[in-house]
């Protein structure tokens, strides 16, 4: 019999990974001809599956130069419709179409990559052929999101911020009773590498936040990869966002120390 061997393609996985949001999201040209009226009538296409709708401030206003127009022109609210158990969220404005997952439960498993993106290609899918049947043109796309937010609550691994090398090697505190400072109330750190073939930047950011109802400390690592490339097709996009999930999966694992993959988050094989 053959030993099995790892598939090629395979990426690292976690049976309790850190991770209480996903974001997948397009932004693309002003569609000129799409008005306030138009999302209610696309909420009419999706009410079922999510019944609650309400708004929040536009992303990128002001407005880019490049889409000025002569007048004055107010700008369209963003929407987000929710899914009737609150974690499914689609986010709409007149250039940007975003789907979240969101961990509301502690129990709540993650989906996913593969249903989080199934989710996402469906509803962005309904929106084209809305405005298709609105005679409202075609989507141009400018860039491409894909975004990892993972919380890792105090007592996860950690207790003070002399711990974070337990989690996040390159970074350490030198905690000596010699030194002038005490131990910081608060840190944070930020990095930028390059993705592959000039398809975009990968943003990774360690910020420390507090739980919203118990306000323990939280350690947040938000990574987001955002770009395209030259091309800009519907291959193209789909195909971006299997090298953004690779590489946001990858370095989760890469900057992360093997202690806490395996001790908190336990790490396993296989494609995720």
């Amino acid at each position: 019999m053959k030993k099995q061997t790892k598939r090629k393609n395979s990426l690292p996985a976690y049976k309790k990974p850190p991770v209480i949001e996903v974001v997948c999201g397009i932004a693309f040209k002003k569609i000129a001809q799409f008005k306030a009226p138009h999302l209610g009538l696309f909420w009419q296409k999706l009410r079922a599956d999510y019944p609650t709708c309400q708004h929040a401030p536009p992303l990128g206003f002001p407005p880019d130069p490049s889409e000025a127009t002569d007048g004055f022109e107010l700008p369209l609210p963003r929407i987000w419709f929710i899914s009737e158990k609150k974690n499914g969220l689609i986010q709409l404005q007149n250039n940007r179409f975003f789907y979240n997952w969101r961990k509301l439960q502690a129990d709540e498993p993650y989906p996913h990559y593969q249903v989080v993106i199934k989710n996402f290609k469906a509803s962005l899918n309904m929106f084209q052929k809305f405005l298709n049947q609105e005679k409202l043109g075609s989507l141009y796309p400018t860039e491409c999101e894909l975004t990892y937010i993972n919380d890792i609550s105090k007592g996860e691994g950690w207790e003070t911020i002399s711990d974070i090398p337990d989690i996040l090697p390159d970074i350490s505190w030198r905690s000596k009773k010699s030194r002038f400072l005490p131990e910081p109330l608060h840190i944070g750190w930020q990095a930028l590498f390059a993705l592959p073939e000039d398809k975009g930047r990968l943003h990774v950011k360690l910020d420390q936040v507090a739980h919203k109802i118990d306000k323990r400390p939280i350690l947040r690592i938000e990574i987001s990869a955002k770009g395209l490339g030259a091309d800009r097709s519907q291959k193209a996009i789909w195909d971006w966002f299997e090298i953004a999930h690779k590489w946001i999966v990858c370095g989760f694992t890469d900057l992360t120390s093997s202690k806490i993959q395996n001790a908190i988050w336990e790490r396993s094989d296989g494609t995720k």
